[in-house]
């Protein structure tokens, strides 16, 4: 049987599985379902129509391995899940967390504290975002990315983790992505594209619409397409940024 601790708020057509564990003074809306392997701590919100803990599964016709057994996932003290958001098996959320509507969380992702992910973002599997990070609304965030913390990626951000796709989708190359890594204090403009495995460093800035195809300096501003040095982030606002955080 779930367990589901005091002072629940629950809508109608609720689906628990068998272990099912529920903290106190959760609120959940209606049609939510949630799968095996679900822990949801105290104090958090769960709105109408979310599904926790979805397992993948292939049809058979996908190129990278799925794993479908179910796997824990935790959403930590205080996090709100949106409406109709789904999150997969093997997730885990820190505490505050907010999750949009529509957003959709794939298996193995691994959030820290305070974190934002805004409605409509897709966050591909085994994805880490750091605490206090932002990615608003409609962003795609790839697979094996890594978001560190105090990073703003703005709306429609678009990423990916292969740049040999064009054989390994017929399987004649082995497997393998590596996803962008985004350090600490960066700024990814709206609508920026990030290809597979590159960097961008500690405060940099990427500008709207710009094409990353390459590493970005710490604290150094790229625009363009391809995206290409601009100038330097000013002293006084980096000395602000880390004054802030020391």
């Amino acid at each position: 049987m779930p367990e589901l601790a005091q002072h629940l708020k629950m809508g109608n057509n609720v689906t628990f599985a068998s272990d099912t564990v529920i903290g106190d003074h959760v609120t959940i809306g209606n049609n939510v379902t949630f799968y095996p392997g679900v822990t949801v701590q105290e104090g958090c919100t769960i709105f109408d129509g979310a599904v926790i803990g979805r397992p993948p599964l292939s049809a058979g016709n996908t190129t990278r391995p799925v794993n479908s057994s179910p796997r824990p996932l935790s959403v930590g003290a205080g996090s709100v899940i949106g409406a109709n958001a789904v999150l997969y098996t093997g997730i885990q959320i820190g505490t505050n967390v907010l999750i949009g509507d529509l957003a959709s969380i794939r298996e193995g992702c691994v959030f820290g504290n305070q974190v934002v992910v805004g409605r409509g973002c897709l966050v591909m599997y085994d994805s880490r975002i750091g605490d206090r990070s932002r990615v608003i609304d409609g962003a795609i965030l790839t697979g094996n990315m890594v978001v560190e913390e105090d990073v703003f990626m703005g709306p429609g951000v678009n990423s990916v983790n292969d740049n040999d796709v064009y054989l390994k989708r017929y399987g004649l190359e082995d497997f393998s992505v590596k996803g962008p890594i985004i350090r600490r204090f960066a700024l990814i403009g709206t609508g920026a594209n990030l290809a597979a495995g590159i960097e961008v460093g500690m405060g940099a800035i990427v500008a709207p619409s710009a094409m990353v195809t390459r590493d970005v300096a710490p604290w150094t501003i790229v625009a363009g397409v391809p995206a290409k040095f601009l100038k330097d982030v000013q002293p006084e606002m980096r000395e602000r940024i880390l004054a802030h955080f020391s």
